[in-house]
């Protein structure tokens, strides 16, 4: 009976959706056969049988370095502001230093930024569903894309060829890929977790839909116990259909997704209006899904952005990123039907160490809704509008898009794209500008169809789009306990809730326009507008028109009957003010959205709103301010008391029903100078009769970097041939001179904006500047006659910096040609310095092999706390260099924050100029290298000290190196700490102590004092 009356259902909802030319919504849903926790049809994806929008922000876990305590604080900023998923890359790099790490297992120390199961339990915590994506591949503008640098060693060509791959790589990624699926398959929804999709590779493409390598990846997550649905981001906007599961070959998805980042680097750009049609043409069968879609824009070294002007001009108004890109862009994919959206990045972080690809330098902060001190900016106020809307308008999930175009409005100038919902007959219209780019004032008039017929609305008036501006209209809208129909509205819906027995629905336009929203009732209910300026009611054939100017805040309840409706109007500045915190409910996802709970209050005034709970008559609030706040809380009649952050609030209940409150204080904080500082030189290697007998010996003759062989000499001197992946190289060479040798020359492998020194015997040779665009530099560097030992041993040292790996190529790093100009004269052997015991034995294995570099400085331990510098002479960092060289700086200062107080600091750099310095500078906090600046090339000088290390109740250790790479020396024109707010906070954390220079100190060679250079 029950499967006649599903199919009478079936097809009495089809012959109505035929009719109307709309597909129906009551498809047969697709799974992996293996569970129905999570299921999909053309529109959505369904997760335990309810439809769910996907709005995923990406988070990397390991660009908060030090304290993963911190990854809550993004996490519930993430969900504060409208997201319900967040996507993170696992970099494969990190966890296996070498093939063996830990027997094969891998590194995932408790604790410390490899703690993948903390990080996806905070994820669940803070109510977030989340997409795995280990790749092996991953490319996040990481060093070596995600590969280990060991990979490289790999013979083959390049580390994507299929054949090595599903052959000599395959040894490789098996051991991580087993680790990391078992670790996804205890965290999967159907045990609890919350990880709903996981991805297979990244942007992988082996030029055809077949490819026995994904297989393979799929067929690992299978084997370790991976039940949930399997997807893959296709690199081409257009969408190539690349294991598309309608595409059948080998190694198709379950479901498939496409990538864009349609904004332009310089300029806006137009929408794209493509990936509807590309996504129906290669995966009919799946819902629209853009796995990585542009959260910000990637700044690279160098280039316009030099000065002050780097990421902020994408992340602020009038930025290219901004919140008017997300309203007009992101809107555009709700219009082209996408349901599961991921947003890259939302929050970036920093690269430190070695951590970069030679294409980023060390702030990801990516433009992104929350900068990389975790402060959320304006585009965090857009994406909590838009993700509100988006959780309450599940018919939105199973609308289909109708048509498009202008012809929808009274000018030509604006685009509408139609959806309709085929059950339920809810229309959304997504309006905006035909011209993306278009900073105009339009006015227009929109044709909606609607229950009663089609209508040109607003009925009085116009709708006003003042440039980068887009709406989304409603008709025949159900919302609340009540199922009140809104036949059409003009202005936007943030969200609706039912507190009580009381409905209450919030719409927002921007400031001075107006909004015109038609309710449908039986009879004529009552409208309470008294005292409320620009608000006119007009009822007629069961219909309530409510018009209004939207500026600053209204509430007008509506009641007919039993029936209580509050309709809250806001203009868009206030409407960015206000949240709506889930009460948690009961289960294993109490703190989600409809699975656990559907229950909210509405509240006005926190910057940042983490969390709400009820307790009897008690209503907890927690969350941050950025100063005195004037909140309002619309709340159950029980509730009589309001905490913030656990203390208790005075309220005063308003005339309209909600209590205000006055919370927080205005909170300053003295940053403390720095000085007392002390030097040392670390360049002892370039004095010829420096013993090298601990370095490595570089003789190998043959290499597997076979696209980028040797151009010049018989020894191969590419790092990671010796175990060396990340960080400053030194090279020592040695030859007997004829007396006939002119001129060295040399070609070094250095990445974007490398550079490197030469001396022969001590002596100031040259030094390769390098550039934004260009990874490889070939010099010639004159021998002055009096440098060269005649008959005697030589030794040429060559100080390289910014050792790390191409993003996924195979592209070694190193010296890659040298020889002697004059004379037969060859070198007898060359010795290599990085990181103190390679990848394989690093000291530090808490903050890891990629955190510290080849300098002496480095491998003494002199960037460590606690490491002792009483012998070092007083000397500031300001006064530099005098010659070509290394000088290493340590101070300790103290920033006392106290408990409840969130203080982000940056150290900021003053650019030396007239003429242009050419130096380098290593910032080190606590032991982690977290800045390096290049004065003759930028963009950055200022450098975030992340809260993840930065100690708030003891000293902090801040140390700098200072390489010149002229004769005539550098000097630092300033370097001082500023502050990016203070912040009353919830968030709470101990400072993370990381182990300093004692525990390390028997690993490490005898410390000495160097005259300063």
């Amino acid at each position: 009976m029950l499967f006649r009356l599903i199919t009478l259902l079936l097809a009495v909802s089809t012959c109505f959706a035929a009719e109307q030319g709309w597909q129906s919504s009551l498809l047969p849903r697709n799974s992996t056969g293996l569970t129905d926790a999570v299921t999909w049809d053309p529109n959505s994806l369904f997760i335990h049988g309810q439809r769910v929008f996907i709005l995923s922000a990406e988070f990397h876990p390991w660009r908060v370095p030090g304290n993963p305590d911190i990854w809550a604080d993004v996490f519930q900023k993430i969900k504060a502001n409208g997201f319900n998923t967040v996507s993170f890359y696992v970099n494969w790099a990190l966890h296996f230093p070498t093939p063996d790490t830990n027997g094969g297992k891998g590194d995932f120390e408790i604790g410390t930024y490899r703690d993948m199961e903390r990080f996806i339990q905070e994820g669940k915590k803070a109510g977030l569903w989340m997409i795995a994506r280990p790749g092996p591949y991953i490319n996040a503008e990481t060093t070596g894309g995600g590969f280990p640098g060991w990979v490289g060693n790999i013979a083959g060509a390049s580390i994507f060829d299929e054949e090595k791959l599903i052959g000599r790589l395959y040894k490789a990624w098996v051991p991580y890929m087993t680790t990391i699926s078992k670790i996804i398959a205890r965290n999967q929804v159907t045990n609890g977790g919350p990880i709903i999709l996981v991805q297979a590779e990244n942007e992988f493409s082996a030029g055809t839909t077949k490819s026995p390598y994904m297989q393979m990846v799929i067929d690992t997550y299978r084997a370790n116990g991976v039940v949930i649905p399997i997807t893959h981001n296709d690199q081409h906007a257009g969408q190539a259909g690349n294991f598309s599961p309608d595409l059948p070959g080998t190694g198709a998805v379950n479901i498939y997704c496409g990538d864009s980042y349609p904004q332009g680097a310089n300029s806006w750009a137009q929408v794209q209006p493509i990936y509807y049609s590309a996504h129906k043409a290669v995966a009919p069968s799946n819902p629209l899904c853009l796995a990585e879609f542009g959260g910000g824009f990637l700044l690279k070294w160098g280039g316009a952005a030099f000065g002050g002007t780097g990421y902020e001009k994408y992340s602020i108004n009038p930025g290219l990123t901004n919140a008017d890109f997300e309203n007009v862009f992101y809107k555009e994919n709700y219009a082209q039907t996408a349901t599961i959206l991921r947003f890259a990045v939302l929050f970036g972080g920093t690269n430190w160490g070695g951590t970069a690809a030679p294409v980023s330098y060390t702030s990801y902060d990516y433009g992104g809704g929350i900068n990389e001190n975790r402060v959320a900016g304006p585009k965090m106020n857009e994406m909590r509008l838009q993700g509100l809307f988006l959780r309450v308008s599940r018919d939105f999930l199973a609308a289909n898009l109708l048509a498009n175009g202008t012809n929808y409005t009274t000018s030509p100038l604006i685009h509408t794209a139609e959806l309709r919902n085929p059950d339920t007959g809810a229309g959304f219209y997504v309006v905006r500008h035909n011209s993306s780019t278009s900073t105009a004032l339009t006015t227009t008039q929109v044709t909606v169809q609607t229950s009663l017929g089609p209508m040109l609305i607003p009925q009085n008036g116009t709708l006003t789009f003042n440039g980068r501006e887009s709406k989304i209209l409603v008709t025949d809208y159900a919302f609340g306990k009540s199922k009140t129909s809104i036949l059409y509205s003009t202005a936007e819906i943030m969200t609706w809730t039912t507190i009580d027995n009381t409905d209450y629905i919030v719409f927002y336009a921007p400031a001075g326009q107006t909004g015109e929203t038609s309710f449908l009732f039986d009879s004529a209910p009552t409208v309470n507008i008294a005292g409320l300026s620009g608000v006119t009611t007009v009822f007629s054939n069961g219909t309530l028109m409510l018009s209004y100017a939207l500026n600053g805040s209204a509430f007008v309840p509506i009641t007919l009957g039993k029936t209580t409706i509050v309709a809250i109007l806001l203009d868009k500045a206030t409407a960015n003010q206000w949240h709506a915190p889930l009460i948690p409910g009961h289960g294993p996802f109490g703190n989600f959205f409809s699975l656990g709970t559907n229950k909210t209050v509405l509240v006005s005034g926190p910057y940042v709103l983490r969390t709400a709970s009820i307790a009897g008559n008690t209503l907890a609030l927690a969350g941050d301010l950025n100063g005195t706040t004037a909140i309002e809380v619309v709340a159950p009649k029980s509730v009589s008391r309001i905490l913030w952050n656990n203390a208790p609030v005075r309220l005063t209940k308003t005339p309209r029903g909600s209590f205000t409150a006055q919370v927080g204080a205005v909170h300053t904080i003295d940053l403390p100078t720095l000085d007392h500082w002390k030097v040392s030189g670390s360049l002892p290697e370039i004095d010829p009769d420096f013993d090298d007998s601990s370095f490595t010996v570089a003789d190998l003759t043959t290499t597997n970097y076979t696209n980028l062989p040797p151009l010049a000499g018989s020894q191969v001197l590419y790092s990671q041939q010796y175990g060396f992946y990340a960080g400053n190289l030194i090279f020592r060479g040695r030859f007997n001179a004829s007396g006939a040798e002119t001129a060295v020359t040399l070609a070094v492998q250095y990445g974007f904006a490398g550079g490197y020194t030469a001396w022969l015997n001590g002596v100031f040779l040259g030094s390769s500047q390098g550039n934004a665009t260009v990874s490889l530099s070939s010099d010639s560097w004159g021998i002055p006659s009096d440098t060269l030992r005649v008959n005697q041993p030589n030794v040429l040292v060559i100080f390289q910096g910014i050792c790390i790996s191409s993003n996924g190529g195979k592209e070694p790093r190193g010296i890659r040609g040298y020889a002697l100009v004059g004379g037969d004269t060859t070198f007898d052997s060359w010795k290599l310095q990085g990181n103190l015991g390679g990848a394989a034995h690093a000291p530090d294995t808490f903050r890891g092999y990629l955190n510290e570099g080849g300098l002496w400085a480095e491998r003494i331990g002199a960037h460590l706390p606690g490491f002792p510098d009483d012998s070092w002479a007083p000397a500031s960092p300001l006064a530099g260099v005098s010659k070509a060289g290394i000088n290493f700086y340590r101070t300790t200062f103290e920033l006392p924050v106290s408990v409840g107080i969130d203080a982000p600091v940056r150290l900021s750099v003053t650019r030396s100029t007239n003429p242009v310095s050419n130096f380098r500078l290593q910032i080190y906090l606590n032991g982690w290298q977290i800045g390096k600046y290049v004065n003759s090339i930028g963009p950055q000088t200022v450098f975030v000290l992340p809260a993840s290390i930065l100690r708030r109740h003891s000293a902090n250790t801040l140390a700098v190196s200072v390489w010149a790479m002229d004769d005539s020396g550098a000097t630092v024109a300033g370097l001082q700490l500023v502050s990016d707010g203070v912040f009353s906070t919830a968030l709470q954390f101990a400072d993370y102590v990381t182990p300093d220079f004692k525990a390390q100190q028997h690993l490490r060679p005898t410390s000495q004092f160097l005259e300063p250079m």
